[in-house]
C-alpha cells in the first residue's frame, strides 16, 4: 500500500530480540533467548504451555503494562494508569512465576527503529520501573547506556518513554501504549477493534490526522466532554430528589397525611425507638469487631512467644549436646577406644594417651577445652521451657475457640444491623409525612420555610446542571472542529486504506467487504465508528458475523491500519485464533497473512501445536526464508496427558518442516 505523503505518520517498533531471565513458568528455558530474524515468528505450542503469556511478557517490557482482556477505552491516558497498576502486573504474572525467582524475574526486549536501536530491562514485579537501558544511535553508531548515569527505574522509564515518543513520532507515550496494545496486538482477549467506536476513534485519529497532537487533544476534548455531561446529569439527579422532597412536605400542607399511628406522640416514639435499635445494632457491630482485632493482636502475641520459647529451646538442647560426652561417641573415637587403634592414622595402644585428654576436658584432636555444662542446669532449663511451650500452645488454642465464637457473634450482630437498618427506612419511608410534620413541631409555617429552602438548593442544582452543559456544548463545538478534519483526512487517505483491508479481508472471507465511515453527532455523542458491508449487506454488530470471520475480519482491520499510519514495517503481534477456524478457512487465514508480509510488515504470532492448515499455508508460502518457527515443547513440560499422545505433536512439527522445506 503506498504511502500518501500528505498524512503525518508514525514509525513503530520492529522487534528484534527478546530475553527472559529466570522466567521459571518455561521449565526447560527459564532464561530463553530469542531473536526475531525473519518476517514471520511463529511460537507454536500445546495449550497452557505459555504462549499467550510470552506475547503478554512482551508487551509489558514494550508497554511497561500487561494488556487488560476486559480492555475497556475511555481514554489514552487513563487505560495507561490503569493498565500499568503495578498490583495488576503482580496479579498476572504471580501465578505464573513462582515465589523463589520474583526478586530476579525479568524481560528485555530490543526495539529498532530506522534511526535508533533501545534496548529496555524490566523486572517483572517491578511494574514500569525500568531495570537497564541502553540506546544506539544507528547513525552515527554512538551507544548509550543509561543505566551508568542513574539506578534510577523511575527515571530510566522515563528515559525510555521519551526516547519512544521520539522515535515514533507521537505526542505522548500513553499513544504508544493505546497502539501496542488495542492496535498492534491481537491477543487471547480478543478484543474487537472494528466494533469498539471509542478505541477505533483514537486509531482513526492516530491513523488519518494530521498531527498526533491533535489525536491528544481531541482525546482530551472527548473526556472532558463527557465529564461535564456526567456532572450534568448528576446535578439533575440531585434537582430532582429535592423536587420530590418538596412534593412531599407540600402533600403535608394540603393535609394529604395518612399516618398508622393514632398520635404525633405515638409515632415519635416508635420512630425514637426504632432508630435506638438502629444505633445499638450498629454499636454491638463496632464492639464485635474491636474484640476481633484484639483477639488477633493476642494470636500474634502468642504466635511471636512460641516462637520465641521453641528457638530457645533448640538453642538450650543444642548447647547441652556439645559436651564431651558427644566427643566421646564420635565414630571416630568410640572406633579408637573400642580397638585401641587410631582411627585416623593407624597407630597402636593410643587408649590411655585418649582417656588422659578426656578426662582432662580437651579434645583429642584439636587440644581444645571442651566446656561441659551442668547436665541438671540443661535438663531444669529444657523442663522450663517444655512448659512454656505447652501452655502458650493451649493459650493459642483457647485463643482460636475464642475468635471462632467472635467471628460468629460478628456475623450475627451484621445481621441484626442489617435488620434494624431496614426496618428503620421502611418506616421513614412509609411515615416521611408524618415525620415531616413532626420534625416541623406541626407548623405550616415551619414546614413551608423547609419548602423555600428546597426550592433554593433545587433551582442551584439547575443552575449547576445548566453551567456543566454549556460547557460540555463548549467542548463539544471544539472537538466537531476536530472531527470534521478527521472526517476529510479519512475520506482521503481511504483511497489507500480501504482498498488494501478489502484485499487482506477477502482474502481471507471470499466475499465483497466495504467499510465506510459513521460520524456520531448526537447531543452527548462523539467519535466515529466504521460500518462493515459484507456482500452488500450491513454487519452493524458482531454477531452478524461468525466468530472467525469476525475475528480474522478484525485482524485484517488491525493490519490495514498499521501499515497505513507507519511509514516503516508494521509489526503485528497475534495469539492466532485458529481455533474459531473451520477447515476451509483455515488456509485463506494463512494466505492473508502472508499477503500482510508480502508487503515487508512483521508478524510474531502463536499458534496452537496440531495440524493447522492456517500455519502449514503460511510455512508453504513463506518457506525456511521467511518464517521461523520455535517449538514450545523445548521450552517446558508437556502435561501427562499431552505425553501421552507426543508423537502426534511431533508428527505436527514435521508437517511444518516439510511445509517450510526443510
Amino acid at each position: 500500500m503506498s504511502k500518501d505523503s500528505g498524512f503525518k505518520k508514525v514509525t513503530l517498533p520492529k522487534v528484534v530480540r527478546v530475553i527472559l531471565c529466570d522466567f521459571d513458568l518455561y521449565t526447560h528455558k527459564p532464561d530463553a533467548d530469542v531473536s526475531i530474524i525473519k518476517p514471520v515468528f511463529c511460537l507454536m505450542g500445546a495449550n497452557g504451555l505459555g504462549k499467550s503469556t510470552f506475547l503478554n511478557t512482551l508487551n509489558f517490557a514494550m508497554t511497561g503494562g500487561v494488556p487488560d482482556p476486559a480492555r475497556k477505552f475511555q481514554s489514552a491516558k487513563d487505560y495507561l494508569k490503569d493498565v500499568a497498576r503495578i498490583d495488576r502486573t503482580e496479579d498476572y504474572f504471580g501465578g505464573r512465576i513462582k515465589e523463589g525467582a520474583r526478586d530476579t524475574a525479568s524481560v528485555t526486549v530490543v526495539l529498532e527503529w530506522p534511526a535508533a536501536v533501545v534496548e529496555v530491562e524490566r523486572n517483572i514485579f517491578e511494574g514500569r520501573s525500568v531495570k537497564r537501558l541502553i540506546v544506539t544511535d544507528k547513525i552515527s553508531g554512538v551507544v548509550r547506556d543509561l543505566t551508568e548515569h542513574s539506578s534510577d527505574g523511575d527515571a530510566l522509564c522515563e528515559e525510555y518513554e521519551l526516547e519512544v515518543i521520539r522515535q515514533c513520532k507521537l505526542d505522548d507515550f500513553s499513544q504508544f501504549v493505546f497502539l501496542m496494545h488495542f492496535l498492534a496486538t491481537f491477543d487471547e482477549g480478543r478484543h474487537l477493534l472494528m466494533w469498539d467506536d471509542e478505541a477505533l476513534t483514537n486509531a482513526l485519529y492516530l491513523a488519518f490526522g494530521t498531527d498526533p497532537q491533535a489525536a491528544k487533544a481531541a482525546d482530551k476534548l472527548k473526556r472532558d466532554m463527557e465529564r461535564e455531561s456526567s456532572r450534568g446529569r448528576n446535578v439533575r439527579f440531585s434537582a430532582r430528589h429535592v423536587a420530590d422532597r418538596i412534593k412531599q412536605l407540600m402533600d403535608v400542607l394540603s393535609g394529604r397525611d395518612e399516618s398508622d399511628f393514632a398520635s404525633e406522640a405515638e409515632l415519635k416514639a416508635s420512630h425514637e425507638r426504632l432508630f435506638e435499635l438502629h444505633q445499638q445494632a450498629e454499636g454491638r457491630v463496632r464492639t464485635k469487631q474491636n474484640e476481633l482485632r484484639d483477639i488477633d493482636l493476642a494470636w500474634a502475641d502468642l504466635s511471636a512467644a512460641l516462637t520465641e520459647a521453641q528457638v530457645e529451646y533448640r538453642r538450650v538442647f543444642s548447647a547441652r549436646l556439645k559436651t564431651s560426652s558427644t566427643v566421646e561417641h564420635h565414630p571416630i573415637i568410640r572406633s579408637t577406644l573400642s580397638e585401641d587403634r587410631c582411627a585416623i592414622c593407624g597407630g597402636n595402644h593410643v587408649i590411655s594417651s585418649l582417656q588422659r585428654k578426656l578426662e582432662s576436658d580437651h579434645c583429642p584432636l584439636c587440644d581444645s577445652e571442651i566446656e561441659r555444662s551442668s547436665a541438671g542446669e540443661d535438663i531444669n532449663q529444657l523442663q522450663m521451657l517444655d512448659s512454656e511451650i505447652i501452655k502458650i500452645r493451649e493459650q493459642l488454642g483457647e485463643v482460636l475457640r475464642s475468635r471462632k465464637r467472635l467471628n460468629d457473634e460478628l456475623s450475627a450482630a451484621e445481621e441484626s444491623e442489617t435488620q434494624a437498618h431496614e426496618t428503620l427506612r421502611v418506616f421513614e419511608e412509609r411515615e416521611v409525612l408524618s415525620l415531616a410534620k413532626v420534625e416541623s413541631g406541626g407548623s405550616f409555617s415551619a414546614i413551608q420555610q423547609q419548602i423555600d429552602k428546597l426550592e433554593r438548593e433545587r433551582l442551584e442544582f439547575l443552575a449547576q446542571s445548566k453551567e456543566h452543559y454549556r460547557k460540555r456544548d463548549l467542548f463539544r463545538d471544539e472537538l466537531r472542529v476536530y472531527e470534521k478534519q478527521l472526517k476529510a483526512q479519512y475520506e482521503a487517505g481511504a483511497l489507500n486504506f480501504v482498498p488494501r483491508f478489502r484485499e487482506l479481508a477477502e482474502e481471507f472471507i471470499g466475499l465483497p467487504i466495504d467499510v465506510e465511515l459513521e460520524h456520531r453527532t448526537g447531543v452527548n455523542d462523539s467519535g466515529f465508528g466504521l460500518r462493515l458491508r459484507m456482500n452488500d449487506q450491513l454487519r452493524s454488530t458482531p454477531d452478524k458475523l461468525s466468530e472467525s470471520q469476525r475475528f480474522f475480519i478484525d485482524i485484517a482491520l488491525r493490519m490495514a491500519l498499521a501499515e497505513f499510519m507507519s511509514d516503516s514495517p508494521a509489526t503485528l503481534l497475534i495469539d492466532t485464533p485458529e481455533g474459531s477456524l473451520d477447515i476451509a478457512y483455515e488456509a485463506r487465514a494463512g494466505a492473508m497473512f502472508a499477503k500482510f508480509v508480502d508487503s515487508g510488515n512483521v508478524i510474531l504470532m502463536t499458534a496452537n501445536l496440531r495440524s493447522s492448515q492456517l500455519v502449514i499455508r503460511l510455512a508453504e508460502i513463506q518457506r525456511l526464508s521467511g518464517m521461523q518457527v520455535v517449538r514450545m515443547t523445548d521450552w517446558t513440560d508437556l502435561s501427562d496427558v499431552q505425553r501421552s499422545e507426543e508423537k502426534l505433536f511431533l508428527a505436527a512439527y514435521d508437517k511444518i518442516d516439510e511445509a517450510l522445506g526443510r
